[in-house]
């Protein structure tokens, strides 16, 4: 028992500190580059404009910007939203501050908020404002109703001008941010086109987040319920791409079963097999030579050092 309980103590302190070093990346990338996600969004309205018109698309800044994070993205998986996305930080954020309201009305403590299914239907809304944005560029009337756009405000709000910028957009800016206040990455989940982008896009294999589901207990789902965005890490799973990168998941897990990736020792399996022998007793073998969770904090600094450096190049 005593064991039991040291052990769940030092997965405590792991998760505290996990935490604690994801929302100072968080800070530092918020105060230092706020305007990467409209930059790189920016990117994709360029290229829709520049279709439409049938022009060809130049290697402008934003095109630079936004194929240096899509290819950050496919290396390291979408550890931009997890970790450097200011209305992310700004969502995750206001959810934290608010969660003491919730509990005292209630909201989401037994269960959550949103059905899963409704959850999962709404989550394929921001394809759609994708979609819409991307038809209106190309259809050239994009700049009629871009005054209206709650990044628009938000970019106002952090630069601390908003001259000329329409009331309309701060009204749609304070519904996000009250959805931000019940609905944990209410933005990100239901309607970041940014987020739709990175969603469809391939990652390699050592930087997703995977369970090793033979040894899940039965029932248990602790991945999923800890997850933001409320999904299972299952790469192959259609709604794998809703994954933030945010670790959560291996942190979450009280069997360790989740991590990014895990080399097995093939000395592990020959021990097993010994060990099932009459009277043998069992050697103490690592089950794999390596095994990264994701959340390490020498990895996740040495990702956020990365894309430290390319905003720093290319914002």
């Amino acid at each position: 028992m005593a064991k039991i309980k040291t052990k769940a103590l030092a997965r405590h302190r792991r998760l505290l500190l996990d935490r604690g070093v994801r929302w100072a990346v968080q800070i530092a990338f918020f105060i230092a580059f706020p305007a990467v996600f409209s930059a790189a969004f920016n990117g994709v309205k360029y290229a829709f404009t520049q279709i439409g018109a049938m022009q060809p698309i130049e290697l402008s800044a934003f095109i630079v910007t936004l194929a240096a994070v899509l290819a950050f993205t496919v290396v390291f998986g979408r550890f931009f939203c997890g970790y450097a996305c200011a209305f992310g930080t700004l969502g995750d954020a206001l959810f934290a501050l608010f969660s003491p309201v919730r509990k005292k009305l209630g909201i989401g403590v037994r269960k959550p908020l949103l059905p899963p299914k409704l959850q999962r239907a709404l989550q394929l809304l921001k394809y759609l404002v994708l979609v819409a944005i991307c038809g209106l560029c190309i259809a050239g009337s994009w700049s009629s109703v871009s005054g209206y756009s709650p990044w628009t405000a938000f970019a106002g709000i952090i630069a601390g001008n908003v001259d000329g910028v329409a009331a309309g957009a701060f009204a749609i800016l304070g519904a996000i941010a009250l959805g931000m206040l019940f609905v944990e990455r209410f933005f990100c989940q239901f309607l970041c086109p940014l987020g739709a982008v990175f969603s469809l896009l391939p990652v390699l294999p050592f930087s997703s987040f995977r369970r090793n589901t033979t040894r899940c207990a039965k029932g248990c789902g602790l991945c999923k319920r800890s997850c933001p965005v409320s999904v299972h890490p299952d790469p192959d799973a259609l709604a794998a791409g809703e994954c933030i990168s945010c670790g959560r998941c291996a942190d979450g897990c009280p069997l360790e079963n989740v991590a990014m990736l895990r080399v097995p020792n093939p000395s592990a399996s020959a021990a097993s097999n010994l060990a099932e022998a009459p009277g043998a007793k069992k050697a103490q073998v690592k089950e794999y030579l390596v095994r990264l969770r994701g959340t390490e904090i020498p990895l996740v600094l040495i990702k956020a050092a990365a894309l430290f450096a390319l905003c720093w190049l290319f914002i």
